[in-house]
């Protein structure tokens, strides 16, 4: 009964979000029934909201790239690469779909995170394709898969620990499984555009760029292929060279600075142009920081550890699905951190002693479920780069996520 009765504010979040409302408003109506169901204080609510609020605004990284994908952006950058790649590929789209979504994936599974790769390759297909749902959920899946196996990331180092795993050798046992996933995601992109066509019309977005010489068109693109190369490969030059050169910081100054030497944009403009690309993510990171504090005042309940103590009674076979399925859910409204979602599934699972690669699988599930949660910053990351609202992002890429869940979920209980 006292589980159900803590779940009356999460139920409520989650009708209100379906139905289109506001996610203030849907986290207000929660928080105001986890203040009545535990008898929190107004101090210590206030708290909450603003550590919420505090923990969103310190995502830097995300916030760096965002800005410098706006800048080269509107620099005519992007417009260039995209353009050149077309030239490339005889005016084969469909591959470069393929190819942006296998760059995000290798990305994130080198940097161990994927808000800020999506920052700066999002962009780069919204003027490739434009808004096709199957490439926004190739690119949300591609990244889930990535940031919960890598052994760069923090939910690898919780999993493998929780399976009394070391870490590398969790994420080698998990490197097959990371390949054909990827496949698929970039399947499903090339699907995607070979269905319902390119959504962006090929002749406006030649308009600036199609009497431009190749030549011309390598100079635009330098920037937008410079960060794109320092956001995938940066920590991989620095090991190469022996020393830490480019960071999310330099980053931004060497792109600024190709910007305005290879782009018609000057040194004032291309300045306003990153002031600029920072409003949306630094607007909606606000906004989801404030929702964000609102399900910690439900989690204050104690009611995401209760359902993850559910995973321990049912029948040993189904221990493993129920689990996935479980941690998917968890992360619809608390999906702002994987990590944390992590820590309240996998300590009860690592009392069942399922195997390190079954935990990774959890894990997987989870970072699937945080691609439909209002509060991912990946999430916000897809709603920048293809122009749309968040809850937009999650009405197209629902589907296609869910279906990737049963798969996996299949596959889990198959092989391992």
């Amino acid at each position: 009964m006292q589980l159900f009765i803590n779940l009356v504010p999460i139920i409520l979040i989650l009708i209100l979000l379906f139905l289109r409302k506001h996610m203030l408003i849907a986290g207000v109506v929660g928080g105001i029934l986890a203040i009545v169901i535990g008898g929190l204080s107004i101090e210590q609510s206030s708290d909450i909201i603003l550590n919420g609020i505090t923990s969103m605004l310190g995502i830097t990284v995300p916030i760096l790239y965002a800005s410098a994908a706006v800048m080269v952006s509107k620099a005519g950058s992007i417009q260039a690469l995209i353009e050149l790649s077309r030239r490339g590929l005889k005016g084969k789209i469909i591959i470069l779909a393929g190819i942006i979504v296998l760059i995000q994936g290798l990305a994130t599974y080198m940097a161990g995170m994927g808000a800020g790769n999506t920052m700066v390759t999002a962009p780069l297909m919204a003027v490739a394709v434009g808004a096709i749902p199957e490439v926004i959920a190739a690119m949300a899946i591609i990244s889930a898969v990535g940031f919960t196996t890598s052994p760069a990331s923090t939910e690898t180092a919780l999993t493998a620990e929780s399976a009394g795993a070391e870490l590398t050798a969790h994420a080698s046992s998990m490197l097959p499984y990371v390949v054909i996933f990827y496949l698929i995601a970039a399947g499903l992109a090339i699907f995607g555009v070979y269905k319902r066509g390119a959504l962006v019309s090929a002749g406006q977005q030649e308009e600036k760029v199609n009497s431009e010489t190749n030549l011309n068109l390598v100079k635009y693109a330098l920037p937008s292929i410079a960060l794109l190369i320092m956001v995938v490969s940066g920590s991989s030059i620095n090991q190469l060279i022996g020393m830490t050169i480019l960071t999310p910081a330099t980053t931004i100054i060497f792109t600024a600075i190709l910007t305005i030497i290879c782009t018609p944009l000057t040194s004032n403009e291309t300045c306003e142009a990153l002031i600029d690309g920072s409003k949306f993510i630094l607007t909606t990171l606000f906004s989801v920081g404030i929702f964000l504090g609102f399900i910690n005042m439900v989690a204050e309940l104690g009611v995401f550890n209760q359902i993850a103590d559910l995973a321990s009674r049912v029948p040993t076979p189904f221990v493993l699905p129920f689990a996935m399925v479980l941690a998917f859910l968890i992360a619809i409204p608390s999906g702002a951190f994987a990590a944390g979602v992590l820590t309240l599934i996998l300590p009860t699972l690592s009392v069942l002693g399922l195997s390190s690669e079954a935990m990774g699988f959890v894990a997987i599930a989870t970072g699937l479920g945080t691609q439909v949660s209002p509060v991912q910053i990946n999430v916000a990351a897809l709603a920048k780069g293809f122009n749309l609202d968040i809850m937009e992002v999650i009405k197209a890429q629902l589907k296609y996520i869910v279906s990737m869940l049963v798969l996996i979920i299949i596959i889990a209980v198959i092989f391992v």
